[in-house]
Protein backbone atom coordinates (compact mmCIF):
# COMPACT_ATOMS: atom_id res chain seq x y z
CA UNK A 1 0.00 0.00 0.00
CA UNK A 2 1.37 3.58 -1.00
CA UNK A 3 1.18 6.18 1.29
CA UNK A 4 0.50 9.65 -0.04
CA UNK A 5 2.19 12.57 1.88
CA UNK A 6 0.56 16.05 1.99
CA UNK A 7 2.51 19.33 2.23
CA UNK A 8 0.61 22.55 3.31
CA UNK A 9 3.00 25.26 1.92
CA UNK A 10 2.12 28.74 3.54
CA UNK A 11 3.36 32.22 2.02
CA UNK A 12 3.72 34.85 3.97
CA UNK A 13 4.30 38.22 2.45
CA UNK A 14 4.92 41.17 4.75
CA UNK A 15 5.12 44.48 2.50
CA UNK A 16 7.13 46.94 4.58
CA UNK A 17 7.21 50.73 2.85
CA UNK A 18 9.55 53.60 4.09
CA UNK A 19 7.94 54.85 7.05
CA UNK A 20 8.00 50.71 8.25
CA UNK A 21 10.59 48.62 10.04
CA UNK A 22 11.66 45.56 11.64
CA UNK A 23 13.92 44.00 13.81
CA UNK A 24 13.88 40.41 12.02
CA UNK A 25 16.31 40.00 9.02
CA UNK A 26 13.83 39.79 5.90
CA UNK A 27 15.49 36.91 4.82
CA UNK A 28 15.40 34.60 7.60
CA UNK A 29 13.10 31.78 7.69
CA UNK A 30 10.05 31.75 9.86
CA UNK A 31 9.98 29.41 12.79
CA UNK A 32 6.69 28.25 15.16
CA UNK A 33 5.33 30.97 17.47
CA UNK A 34 7.92 33.44 16.10
CA UNK A 35 7.02 36.93 17.01
CA UNK A 36 7.67 39.75 14.86
CA UNK A 37 7.67 43.42 15.50
CA UNK A 38 6.96 46.04 12.97
CA UNK A 39 7.73 49.57 13.84
CA UNK A 40 5.95 52.41 11.78
CA UNK A 41 7.10 55.91 11.55
CA UNK A 42 3.96 58.15 12.38
CA UNK A 43 3.53 62.00 13.12
CA UNK A 44 1.02 63.31 15.78
CA UNK A 45 0.65 66.14 17.74
CA UNK A 46 0.96 66.32 21.48
CA UNK A 47 -1.89 68.75 23.31
CA UNK A 48 -3.58 68.62 26.55
CA UNK A 49 -5.36 70.68 27.91
CA UNK A 50 -5.33 71.10 31.58
CA UNK A 51 -6.91 73.40 34.15
CA UNK A 52 -7.04 75.93 31.16
CA UNK A 53 -3.25 75.27 31.17
CA UNK A 54 -1.79 74.25 27.82
CA UNK A 55 0.50 71.24 28.04
CA UNK A 56 3.85 71.86 25.82
CA UNK A 57 7.45 70.88 25.91
CA UNK A 58 10.56 72.85 27.85
CA UNK A 59 11.47 74.98 24.76
CA UNK A 60 12.36 78.54 25.18
CA UNK A 61 9.60 80.89 25.37
CA UNK A 62 9.32 83.63 23.72
CA UNK A 63 5.74 84.97 24.04
CA UNK A 64 4.20 84.74 19.86
CA UNK A 65 6.18 82.15 19.20
CA UNK A 66 4.72 78.69 17.21
CA UNK A 67 5.73 75.99 19.28
CA UNK A 68 4.72 73.42 16.55
CA UNK A 69 7.86 71.27 15.52
CA UNK A 70 8.60 67.65 14.72
CA UNK A 71 9.56 65.23 17.61
CA UNK A 72 12.87 63.84 16.87
CA UNK A 73 12.66 59.83 17.22
CA UNK A 74 13.95 58.66 20.64
CA UNK A 75 13.39 62.31 22.63
CA UNK A 76 12.10 62.48 26.11
CA UNK A 77 9.61 65.22 26.53
CA UNK A 78 9.67 66.60 29.43
CA UNK A 79 6.01 67.86 29.24
CA UNK A 80 5.09 71.15 31.26
CA UNK A 81 2.26 73.45 32.20
CA UNK A 82 2.24 76.60 29.97
CA UNK A 83 -0.29 79.47 30.67
CA UNK A 84 -0.80 83.26 30.33
CA UNK A 85 -1.78 86.20 32.19
CA UNK A 86 -3.16 89.62 31.26
CA UNK A 87 -2.03 92.24 34.14
CA UNK A 88 -3.23 95.50 33.40
CA UNK A 89 -1.43 98.72 34.65
CA UNK A 90 -2.65 102.22 35.49
CA UNK A 91 0.46 104.54 36.02
CA UNK A 92 0.25 108.41 37.42
CA UNK A 93 1.83 110.58 35.11
CA UNK A 94 3.09 114.01 37.12
CA UNK A 95 2.62 117.11 35.73
CA UNK A 96 4.87 120.02 35.37
CA UNK A 97 4.73 123.73 37.45
CA UNK A 98 5.46 126.48 35.17
CA UNK A 99 6.52 130.03 36.48
CA UNK A 100 4.68 132.78 34.20
CA UNK A 101 6.53 136.31 35.48
CA UNK A 102 4.28 138.62 34.79
CA UNK A 103 3.50 142.83 35.22
CA UNK A 104 -0.02 142.17 35.48
CA UNK A 105 0.78 140.79 39.46
CA UNK A 106 1.74 142.73 42.18
CA UNK A 107 5.72 142.23 42.71
CA UNK A 108 6.07 139.75 45.76
CA UNK A 109 2.67 138.42 45.35
CA UNK A 110 1.99 134.96 43.39
CA UNK A 111 -1.22 133.60 42.03
CA UNK A 112 -2.23 129.94 41.14
CA UNK A 113 -3.52 130.79 37.77
CA UNK A 114 -3.98 126.81 37.01
CA UNK A 115 -4.00 123.91 39.57
CA UNK A 116 -1.89 121.09 38.17
CA UNK A 117 -3.57 117.47 37.57
CA UNK A 118 -2.07 114.04 36.81
CA UNK A 119 -2.28 112.07 34.07
CA UNK A 120 -2.86 108.25 33.56
CA UNK A 121 -1.47 105.75 31.40
CA UNK A 122 -2.82 102.40 30.90
CA UNK A 123 0.01 99.81 30.27
CA UNK A 124 -1.25 95.89 29.66
CA UNK A 125 1.70 93.58 30.16
CA UNK A 126 1.15 89.76 29.29
CA UNK A 127 2.85 87.28 31.77
CA UNK A 128 4.28 83.98 30.69
CA UNK A 129 4.66 81.05 33.19
CA UNK A 130 5.72 77.44 32.23
CA UNK A 131 5.54 74.64 35.08
CA UNK A 132 3.81 77.35 37.39
CA UNK A 133 6.60 79.78 37.30
CA UNK A 134 7.18 83.44 35.18
CA UNK A 135 9.43 82.80 32.12
CA UNK A 136 8.34 86.25 30.70
CA UNK A 137 7.08 89.19 30.41
CA UNK A 138 6.33 91.20 27.76
CA UNK A 139 3.99 94.53 26.81
CA UNK A 140 1.17 94.58 24.04
CA UNK A 141 -0.22 97.50 24.61
CA UNK A 142 0.36 101.33 26.02
CA UNK A 143 -2.54 103.72 26.03
CA UNK A 144 -2.83 107.91 27.65
CA UNK A 145 -6.17 107.66 29.29
CA UNK A 146 -5.59 111.28 30.97
CA UNK A 147 -3.35 114.05 29.67
CA UNK A 148 -1.63 115.71 32.87
CA UNK A 149 -2.43 119.10 32.95
CA UNK A 150 0.50 121.55 33.69
CA UNK A 151 0.04 123.96 37.08
CA UNK A 152 0.70 127.77 36.13
CA UNK A 153 2.02 129.83 38.94
CA UNK A 154 1.99 133.78 38.53
CA UNK A 155 5.01 135.42 39.79
CA UNK A 156 4.54 139.77 39.87
CA UNK A 157 6.57 142.35 39.14
CA UNK A 158 4.76 144.79 38.79
CA UNK A 159 5.50 148.11 40.75
CA UNK A 160 3.68 151.03 41.46
CA UNK A 161 2.28 152.90 39.24
CA UNK A 162 2.86 150.66 36.64
CA UNK A 163 -0.24 150.08 34.38
CA UNK A 164 -1.87 147.05 33.32
CA UNK A 165 -4.41 145.10 30.92
CA UNK A 166 -7.13 144.28 33.37
CA UNK A 167 -8.65 141.70 31.05
CA UNK A 168 -5.25 139.88 30.62
CA UNK A 169 -5.63 135.90 32.11
CA UNK A 170 -3.17 136.82 34.41
CA UNK A 171 -4.52 139.57 36.34
CA UNK A 172 -5.60 138.74 39.71
CA UNK A 173 -7.92 140.70 42.13
CA UNK A 174 -9.96 139.93 44.92
CA UNK A 175 -13.00 142.52 44.05
CA UNK A 176 -13.74 145.54 41.62
CA UNK A 177 -15.57 149.12 42.65
CA UNK A 178 -16.34 151.85 41.48
CA UNK A 179 -14.97 154.84 43.54
CA UNK A 180 -14.82 159.04 42.94
CA UNK A 181 -11.20 159.91 42.66
CA UNK A 182 -9.66 163.48 42.70
CA UNK A 183 -5.87 163.89 43.17
CA UNK A 184 -3.15 165.42 45.41
CA UNK A 185 0.12 166.82 45.68
CA UNK A 186 2.31 166.91 48.65
CA UNK A 187 2.13 171.01 48.40
CA UNK A 188 0.96 173.31 51.16
CA UNK A 189 -2.25 173.72 49.06
CA UNK A 190 -3.25 169.86 49.20
CA UNK A 191 -1.67 168.85 52.74
CA UNK A 192 -0.80 172.34 54.55
CA UNK A 193 2.85 171.27 55.35
CA UNK A 194 5.59 173.08 53.52
CA UNK A 195 9.07 171.40 52.69
CA UNK A 196 10.49 172.76 56.29
CA UNK A 197 7.95 170.65 57.74
CA UNK A 198 8.80 166.72 59.32
CA UNK A 199 6.07 165.36 57.94
CA UNK A 200 6.21 166.90 54.64
CA UNK A 201 5.49 163.94 51.97
CA UNK A 202 5.06 161.32 54.99
CA UNK A 203 1.83 159.70 54.67
CA UNK A 204 -0.74 158.97 57.40
CA UNK A 205 0.80 155.02 57.54
CA UNK A 206 4.52 156.75 57.69
CA UNK A 207 5.27 155.79 53.59
CA UNK A 208 6.84 158.89 51.69
CA UNK A 209 4.26 159.67 48.90
CA UNK A 210 5.21 159.05 45.48
CA UNK A 211 3.46 158.39 42.13
CA UNK A 212 1.41 155.16 43.11
CA UNK A 213 0.25 156.42 46.61
CA UNK A 214 -3.63 156.61 47.71
CA UNK A 215 -5.79 157.95 50.48
CA UNK A 216 -8.69 156.22 51.08
CA UNK A 217 -11.34 155.86 53.75
CA UNK A 218 -9.59 153.08 56.18
CA UNK A 219 -13.49 151.56 56.70
CA UNK A 220 -13.98 151.03 53.66
CA UNK A 221 -9.88 149.73 52.17
CA UNK A 222 -7.60 149.41 54.68
CA UNK A 223 -4.49 151.17 54.96
CA UNK A 224 -1.54 148.75 53.49
CA UNK A 225 -4.46 147.64 50.80
CA UNK A 226 -2.80 146.76 47.72
CA UNK A 227 -4.95 148.21 44.69
CA UNK A 228 -4.89 148.77 40.72
CA UNK A 229 -6.81 152.16 39.89
CA UNK A 230 -8.05 152.73 36.86
CA UNK A 231 -5.83 155.13 34.26
CA UNK A 232 -3.54 155.32 37.10
CA UNK A 233 -2.12 151.76 37.83
CA UNK A 234 -0.80 149.88 41.01
CA UNK A 235 -1.29 151.58 44.00
CA UNK A 236 -1.35 151.04 47.75
CA UNK A 237 -3.97 152.51 50.28
CA UNK A 238 -1.33 154.37 52.85
CA UNK A 239 -2.93 157.83 53.31
CA UNK A 240 -5.87 159.26 54.67
CA UNK A 241 -7.51 162.66 54.05
CA UNK A 242 -10.45 164.98 55.87
CA UNK A 243 -12.37 164.62 52.91
CA UNK A 244 -11.64 161.46 51.73
CA UNK A 245 -14.84 159.45 53.38
CA UNK A 246 -16.98 156.50 51.63
CA UNK A 247 -16.13 155.14 48.24
CA UNK A 248 -13.41 157.72 47.56
CA UNK A 249 -9.91 157.59 46.41
CA UNK A 250 -7.50 160.40 46.23
CA UNK A 251 -4.24 159.71 43.89
CA UNK A 252 -1.00 161.22 44.67
CA UNK A 253 0.94 163.02 42.37
CA UNK A 254 3.58 165.19 41.99
CA UNK A 255 2.40 168.28 39.86
CA UNK A 256 -0.37 170.28 40.90
CA UNK A 257 -0.80 171.02 37.36
CA UNK A 258 -1.31 167.18 37.16
CA UNK A 259 -3.68 167.10 39.55
CA UNK A 260 -5.92 170.13 38.62
CA UNK A 261 -6.30 168.44 35.05
CA UNK A 262 -7.08 165.16 36.34
CA UNK A 263 -10.48 166.99 38.36
CA UNK A 264 -12.50 164.77 39.57
CA UNK A 265 -13.66 161.33 38.19
CA UNK A 266 -15.41 158.04 38.69
CA UNK A 267 -13.51 154.86 37.84
CA UNK A 268 -12.99 151.46 38.74
CA UNK A 269 -10.31 150.07 41.48
CA UNK A 270 -9.78 146.26 41.80
CA UNK A 271 -8.59 145.47 45.42
CA UNK A 272 -5.64 142.88 45.02
CA UNK A 273 -5.04 141.65 48.84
Amino acid sequence: MKKILTFAIMVVIIVLCDATRTHYAQESPLQDDMTIAIERKQHFNVHAQIDNSTICTNLPLVYGEDYTRQIIDGEKLNLKSWRSRLETEIVMLPYATLENHTSYVWKGDTHVRQVGSLGEHKITTVIIYVGGVEQNRVVISESLLVEPVNAIIDIGTAQLGALADVTAPDFHYVRQVRMEATAYTAGFSCTGKRPCHPWYRITASGREVEHGIVAVDRRIIPLGTRLYVEGYGFAIAADVGGAIRGYKIDLFMESLQDARRFGRRHLYVWILD
